[in-house]
């Protein structure tokens, strides 16, 4: 089912009144160079229509702490069918989609002012406990979401993603204070930043991503030096594996694919 019938669905559903809508104006500093909608802004959108709706049902990453526990994104996949530029109105829709193994999933549709679908996706999160920093059981948490059943708007699993040893091109980057989210940890959004950044020149001055699936696998902090590596699939720099890595231990941080056309 297209995403756009699956929102229309849970939208007229009323048993499955658990949407949350939030309207956004596209501000200059949320565009690019050629003024679209940046990536990070897209994720951050998502971030904070997921955040408030956690709080809306008693489940916020500060609601969590005070019980010494915290949400940590795993795994993200998103499809980008267009990108709106500086002024526009968009609309982002969230609701809790149910859950697989230690995941809580949460999808997302975005759509124009004239009801043009922008993108859609799919995430899936981990209750981690504090003191231990190790994933919990979900199913508590799972039931106070109060998920809309059968209402994924990807087709699929949210599965790890492969490993590659050749690479194409790196970068590297040194995470910053500024880089730090309230985990004091660097903020997922940050290393979509890096995975994007590390792509060759070439790709990012001539094309777009059209999809982005990403695993994250493990935090990094203050003053850590990340490389970011990226193969291309097939020779072809129309889909690439990424991989983010910390220098001092070659630990990895985060793996991730994407898909790009024509800008």
């Amino acid at each position: 089912m297209p995403p756009g019938d699956i929102l229309q669905q849970i939208n007229g559903d009323s048993v499955n009144s658990n949407v949350w809508h939030e309207a956004y104006q596209v501000r200059s500093y949320e565009v690019d160079c050629r003024n679209r909608l940046s990536i990070l802004a897209m994720f951050n959108f998502m971030q904070e229509a997921a955040s408030r709706h956690a709080a809306a049902l008693g489940v916020s990453i500060h609601q969590l702490m005070s019980e010494n526990f915290t949400w940590l994104l795993s795994r993200l996949k998103l499809k980008i069918a267009s990108y709106p530029g500086w002024n526009d109105r968009i609309q982002v829709s969230t609701w809790p989609s149910g859950a697989q193994q230690l995941f809580a999933l949460r999808d997302f549709a975005i759509k124009e002012g004239d009801d043009r679908m922008v993108a859609a996706a799919a995430s899936a999160w981990l209750v981690i406990d504090l003191q231990k920093r190790r994933p919990v059981r979900i199913a508590p948490f799972v039931e106070r979401l109060k998920p809309v059943e059968g209402s994924h708007i990807l087709p699929g699993r949210l599965d790890k993603l492969p490993a590659f040893s050749r690479q194409d091109h790196e970068r590297t980057f040194v995470v910053r204070y500024s880089d730090l989210d309230i985990n004091q940890h660097v903020n997922n959004v940050r290393f979509v930043e890096w995975v994007i950044e590390g792509a060759p020149p070439a790709v990012l001055k001539t094309s777009a991503p059209s999809e982005i699936e990403i695993n994250f696998m493990a935090e990094a902090f203050y003053e850590d030096q990340i490389r970011s590596a990226c193969c291309c699939i097939d020779s072809s720099p129309a889909e690439m594996l990424h991989r983010l890595t910390r220098r001092q231990d070659g630990r990895e941080l985060v793996r991730a694919r994407t898909l790009w056309r024509p800008a």
